[in-house]
């Protein structure tokens, strides 16, 4: 009869670690769907602001194509760069 308790008591153990570990998953689960959540709105934001940067580039080669003076386009060139390097900053860490 004492084998037969110990084989029960061993199950239930192995039950019992089941349990445990299954809540432990489900709780990393959570955390990982709220991490999902987030990276989401990060990625959302990325799109906007790289929309927002596509327009303002279509503004300034509007802008070029008015007759400018040197400085004002070189003013332009320099802001292209800017948005260029905020667009390839913004892809970079939809990538990532």
């Amino acid at each position: 009869m004492a084998k037969i308790d110990d084989k029960w008591a061993r199950i239930f153990k192995k039950i019992k670690l089941i349990l445990e570990k299954n809540q432990q998953l489900e709780e990393n689960n959570n955390k990982l769907q709220l991490q999902i959540i987030a990276l989401e709105k990060i990625g959302n934001e990325k799109e906007k602001e790289i929309q927002t940067l596509k327009e303002q580039i279509q503004y300034i080669k509007a802008a070029k194509e008015v007759h400018l003076s040197e400085k004002e386009r070189a003013l332009t060139k320099q802001q292209l760069k800017v948005f260029m390097v905020e667009i390839d900053e913004c892809l970079a860490k939809l990538i990532q």
